[in-house]
């Protein structure tokens, strides 16, 4: 298939484009810079300049492709306008194609509340923090859109090598500073390697479904503590938390670093019985080793 990707060189968009290319599909990924550019044609894809800001300039070219797989995001002040622009394209595509227009959107964990003893489920409502409002506004006004056959995953907090979690773990130790988070020792994170998140992003475009909603997480909760020392010992060095408050002038409305504070479970059973998904790292242990360089 023909895949218009945005986000190709962020945390999700890196490992989804080589999950696409693997599979056999060739893939078209939106570039704001030359830079950026340079880095897609490198690992495979077609480079389209254009901006997430922007989208008339770049959707047209997209809705030519099967699927556009929707990773990229700001979390600025112009992150509401951005995706209320994109929605509104999306929206105003031709409603007489022979066929929906496949989508595959990001949404998140942190569009839903804590939940430290039951899992989130498919069938949670959503209960977004602040920051994320416009994410869960704009599926809400995509879904019933039926030119567009809407897949939606929420992924985990995503651990790659160099992005995420268990990387700014590995960093802290190795620098020798302490690990600063908003949240607290007791805090629960539930986790997915970015490896593992590709695979279900590509079942998704795979499976062509409607209205589609799972979940992509492959440890279903770990105390913040736990992580760190897994992290601590695979390095042999100390690592410490600092606790991070929020600073009393940052609206609400900008905070994204809130969802670490979030204690959370989440429920993969969803994605394995809609997608047939199995994530391959299921513990904290394989997690953190599979992404720290120097683990045993």
């Amino acid at each position: 298939m023909q895949i218009f990707l945005t986000g190709g060189t962020g945390t999700i968009g890196r490992a989804v484009l080589a999950q696409l290319l693997a599979r056999g599909h060739s893939v078209k990924a939106l570039a704001r810079s030359a830079e950026s550019g340079a880095r897609l044609r490198a690992a495979g894809a077609q480079a389209v300049s254009g901006d997430l800001r922007e989208p008339r300039g770049w959707l047209e070219e997209a809705a030519r492709c099967d699927t556009l797989v929707h990773t990229g995001a700001t979390f600025d002040a112009q992150a509401v306008t951005v995706e209320r622009r994109l929605v509104a394209a999306l929206k105003a595509l031709p409603a007489d194609r022979p066929h929906p227009f496949n989508v595959v959107y990001t949404g998140g964990v942190w569009l839903y509340a804590a939940s430290p003893v039951v899992p989130l489920r498919e069938n949670t409502p959503f209960h977004p923090l602040p920051a994320f409002a416009h994410v869960a506004n704009a599926i809400r006004s995509l879904l019933p859109m039926r030119h567009i056959a809407l897949s939606v995953i929420h992924p985990a907090l995503v651990c790659g090598r160099e992005d995420g979690p268990v990387a700014d773990m590995r960093h802290a130790a190795e620098t020798g500073q302490a690990f600063r988070t908003r949240a607290g020792l007791d805090t629960l994170w539930p986790l997915v390697s970015d490896e593992d998140l590709a695979d279900l992003y590509v079942r998704a475009v795979e499976a062509r479904r409607y209205r589609l909603s799972t979940f992509g997480c492959g440890v279903e909760a770990v105390p913040v503590s736990t992580l760190m020392r897994l992290v601590s010992d695979s390095l042999g060095l100390r690592l410490d938390l600092e606790h991070e408050e929020r600073a009393p002038d940052l609206d609400p409305h900008h905070d994204v670093a809130a969802g670490y504070a979030l204690s959370q479970r989440v429920s993969s059973a969803g994605a394995a019985k809609l997608l047939g998904w199995s994530p391959r790292h299921t513990t904290p242990a394989d997690l953190v080793y599979a992404h720290t360089p120097v683990a045993r």
